[in-house]
């Protein structure tokens, strides 16, 4: 098979624009595929061209990922009989970046080009046989083997998030092995690291490999929204409102300007802070975080002193929200409380695991509200006393720490969800007046950080924290009754789980809610309409 040099009007084309010299892959892009380019992804081309090892270190947004679905169809067309292999710190994060792109791309070379390039094959393994020994396919990061001794004419080997834990040495020699004269390439993708311990950071010092490193700062419609590039707006790159957005809710600072940001971010310029946050060094800047870097805590400690010092200054005549944390022996409390605009009042606790005489209680209390959504820990000892409670009251809503959360593109659990929602009351004027409460969030605000994790099977990076319950109740010496009373009252409010309805965060498959309306949570639509009523409400992450 050869890639035909007509055209309608029987043109010859130079096609050594494609196959030799700095630029071959920038035209092909340009000339063959008809694509507008950001400077990010021509320098990735180029430096596919000129470079046998290249390491891309960025942040989130500039057109890395396509970029580099690009350079693979690029190569691998260019490059007859060449083998692609891609491999990812996540499997269906790598199909979803790199792979879906790479067939769109391909099937818009199929349009444009009157010859047959195959058709990808999904099933399995994901494959793109252009012809006999000419193929590009996907490698499971769990079969680093997979990548070893490949020998074709030209080949490439991509590692794509390759900070990611399921990446190690033991891929990038296999992948290395593969690399054997001038005519092989291997790129290595990935946010930067936390610490220097991580697999990707030896390539990135290594003088055997080209580093490129992009900040999101950069990225082409942040230049073009900030007035510096005349151009229009490329779809699918990070613009500037959403640069300043994340600025203001992961620092917790005003915009600074663009021309600020950026010299704060930049670890050469004598300007270069250390305290931002974690996230906005490795999402935004691209660079790996300071030691000093603030951690990302649902709960910050200045937000839990000021609630405790000042009067909550809305508060409602009746409650939004209330849960119920059950107690599981006699040295536990059953404890419920009631979010009320700005106040969060403690409205019952009580010892022991009495169940029955804390229903009576309970329902003394809850008797003469308004009906309304009410959280009741529900696992082990606390599902009979969930069951007493919604006979009664019919928005009960069964909730378990260690569940799927509500908003599964963002949390790892109900557990991290309930706690950077309470984290957001509290730094939006929430006001507390327990002293066990206010112990127990200070408690929580020096013990829990969130680090991401990708989930697999949710195809999504999500906020995993790095202390339990049990860790909190070691340091407390008790366990922190009213801290999960709060949050799950917090959670029961603002989270988008509909009360009345055994919790679509219990577990997938229980309860009366619809496969449409899962589905439909689930979604890509869903999911940016539970993150865009998030940011209304003022929260601070973002995904």
């Amino acid at each position: 098979m050869s890639m035909s040099a007509t055209t309608e009007a029987d043109v010859d084309v130079d096609l050594s624009r494609y196959t030799d010299g700095p630029d071959r892959y920038v035209n092909f892009a340009r000339e063959v595929l008809g694509i507008q380019l950001a400077a990010q992804q021509e320098c990735i081309l180029r430096a596919l061209a000129t470079n046998q090892r290249t390491v891309i270190m960025s942040g989130n947004g500039p057109g890395k990922s396509f970029g580099v679905a690009i350079a693979k169809l690029a190569f691998l067309v260019t490059n007859p009989g060449a083998t692609v292999l891609g491999t990812s710190g996540s499997y269906s994060q790598y199909v979803d970046a790199v792979w879906r792109p790479m067939k769109q791309l391909h099937a818009r070379l199929n349009e444009r080009l009157p010859v047959d390039l195959g058709t990808p094959n999904d099933g399995g393994q994901p494959t793109l046989e252009l012809d006999t020994d000419w193929f590009a396919k996907v490698v499971s990061p769990r079969d680093p083997g997979d990548l070893e001794g490949r020998h074709a004419e030209a080949v490439l080997v991509v590692i794509e998030e390759a900070d990611k834990a399921y990446i190690g040495d033991e891929h990038f020699d296999s992948a290395g092995s593969s690399i054997t004269d001038a005519n092989d390439r291997m790129l290595a993708i990935c946010n930067p690291p936390r610490d220097e311990a991580n697999a990707v950071y030896e390539r990135l010092e290594s003088d055997r490999w080209h580093r490129i490193q992009f900040s999101t700062l950069e990225s082409h419609n942040v230049r073009v929204d900030a007035g510096e590039l005349d151009a229009e707006k490329i779809p699918g790159i990070t613009d500037l409102s959403t640069v300043r957005e994340d600025w203001e809710a992961w620092n917790g600072e005003p915009w600074p300007g663009i021309e600020q940001a950026r010299r704060w971010s930049d670890p050469d310029d004598e300007a270069f802070r250390e305290d931002l946050d974690e996230r906005w060094y490795r999402r935004r800047a691209g660079v790996m975080p300071p030691t000093a870097a603030a951690a990302h805590r649902p709960i910050e400690r200045a937000d839990v002193k000021a609630a405790w010092e000042r009067e909550p200054e809305t508060v409602t005549d009746v409650p939004q929200a209330s849960a119920v944390d059950v107690a599981r022996s006699g040295a536990d409390d059953t404890v419920a409380a009631s979010v009320m605009g700005q106040a969060l009042p403690i409205r019952y606790e009580e010892s022991g695991d009495s169940h029955t005489a804390q229903r009576d209680d309970l329902t003394a209390r809850f008797e003469g509200d308004p009906d309304h959504p009410i959280a009741v820990d529900a696992l082990g000892e606390g599902s009979g006393l969930a069951d007493m409670l919604e006979e009664r009251f019919p928005e009960t809503i069964r909730f378990g720490a260690g569940n799927e959360p509500s908003n599964t593109a963002a949390y790892y659990s109900c557990w991290e969800e309930g706690l950077d929602l309470l984290g957001d009351w509290l730094a939006n004027g929430g006001s507390i007046d327990d002293r066990k409460l206010y112990e127990e969030l200070l408690v929580a605000a020096r013990t829990v950080e969130f680090e991401e994790r990708h989930y697999a099977s949710r195809g999504t990076e999500v906020l995993k924290a790095t202390a339990s319950k049990a860790d909190l109740k070691d340091r407390l010496g008790r366990s922190p009754d009213r801290l999960d009373a709060a949050y799950m009252a917090v959670w029961a409010r603002d989270s988008d789980v509909t009360a009345g309805i055994p919790t679509a965060t219990a577990t997938l498959g229980e309860g009366d809610e619809s496969d449409e309306r899962r589905a439909f949570k689930q979604s890509a639509i869903g999911q940016a309409l539970q993150e865009y009523q998030h940011r209304q409400r003022g929260g601070r992450f973002d995904r």
